[in-house]
């Protein structure tokens, strides 16, 4: 009897390791090349892709000093360089003292690319007034083209307006393409206005159109392109001292075969729903998304990971073909959370870079330049967390 009684505890044990979490999650992040510009957060990014190879590009943001980058950088997976000869083509930013710089920087804007061009707009400027610099908050409606290939600024800007009437400007907004039009949406404005109106953006005309968009209003979401579809999810609907109280978690889906949007799965717990038992640990706002097709059966899935919310530290993967998120190894190595850093995939693995433990020059801001690359379906080490 005491026999039988060891063996059904041994057997017991083994079940219940085999349940726990920390051993259904896989994932483990390598340090890779640090970004070589000045640390910053809120800088855009976008990726060329010509044959086999690939180089992203990142760029813009806000910085220690309060200031706005103009500047770009390029990465091939193993370097970083900066790309010069070009300065960003917007106008130097107003101020209430015309004899002061301010400079033609701008952070929170996003990019979407169409061929050989990326589209580069939204954004947002913060007010600052020094001995130096007297320049005056403002959001942005306008985009200039960056053609990847000669890496130079081509043509005037693009202000978004539809039938002659402009668009209001904003930061914190989402795009992507399906290769043949631009999209934009959500982010906030003035006022405090959250917005949830979307636009299509032909490149033959340079014209945009309001497209409709059954999401809820957010700001600081995330954007990822998978088998044909774009999603939009994450993000905050309210500006207040707690960013995580107003998370949303709606995901929309937008197929670019009907150009039509689907709403998928709540990101929050269904009760009796063993798959969704933790979706209540996945909201957040100013996270980072990637895909990467390094897992173990070879296909593309999207990743989410940072962010502002209740649990920055977790790291999830989408699956598309079910419309249901496992979480991954967690980021053991964050102390708090990093907001507005940036992410991409090169190589087929999902990389993010820059970044900052605030928004907009918090108090006690620190910023970042470290690169981190993630490597899905294996065990983490830790030998890569430092």
């Amino acid at each position: 009897m005491r026999t039988f009684n060891i063996v059904v505890l041994a057997i017991l044990g083994l079940f219940l390791a085999s349940c726990g979490d920390d051993d259904d999650r896989l994932g483990d992040w390598a340090k890779s090349v640090q970004f070589s510009g000045e640390p910053r957060e809120g800088s855009v990014c976008f990726k060329f892709k010509d044959g086999n190879t690939e180089t992203v590009f990142v760029g813009l943001g806000f910085g220690a000093r309060s200031e706005e980058f103009s500047d770009l950088y390029e990465f091939n997976g193993e370097s970083w360089a900066k790309v010069t000869g070009t300065e960003f083509p917007a106008p130097v930013n107003e101020g209430s003292d015309p004899t002061k710089q301010n400079g033609n920087g701008r952070h929170s804007a996003v990019a979407f690319v169409i061929g050989d061009y990326a589209y580069v707009g939204t954004g947002y400027v913060s007010a600052l007034s020094n001995s130096t610099t007297s320049r005056n908050r403002k959001f942005f409606n306008d985009f200039y083209k960056f053609n990847m290939r000669t890496k130079k600024w081509e043509g005037e800007a693009i202000v978004m307006n539809v039938n002659g009437t402009p668009v209001e400007g904003r930061r914190d907004a989402v795009a992507f393409s399906d290769g043949e039009y631009g999209y934009v949406g959500t982010g906030y404005g003035e006022n405090d206005r959250v917005f949830k109106d979307f636009y299509r953006f032909d490149p033959n005309t340079e014209t945009w159109e309001e497209i409709s968009f059954n999401g809820d209003a957010r700001y600081g979401a995330v954007a990822f392109v998978v088998n044909n579809a774009a999603y939009v999810a994450l993000g905050a609907s309210g500006l207040s001292s707690s960013m995580s109280s107003t998370v949303v978690r709606n995901v929309m889906k937008f197929d670019f075969a009907t150009k039509t949007w689907h709403e998928m799965g709540a990101l929050a717990d269904k009760p009796g729903v063993r798959q969704d038992k933790d979706y209540e640990r996945i909201p957040r706002v100013y996270a980072v998304s990637f895909t990467s097709d390094k897992g173990k059966d070879g296909e593309e899935y999207a990743y989410i990971a940072l962010g502002a919310g209740a649990n920055p530290r977790t790291v999830w993967k989408y699956n598309h073909k079910k419309d249901q998120w496992h979480q991954m190894e967690d980021i053991s190595r964050l102390a708090n959370s990093t907001y507005m850093a940036v992410g991409f995939s090169i190589g087929g693995y999902g990389y993010y870079t820059t970044g900052g433990s605030s928004t907009d020059g918090g108090t006690n801001l620190g910023l970042y330049i470290d690169t981190w690359r993630f490597i899905p379906d294996v065990k983490e080490t830790r030998r890569n967390d430092y």
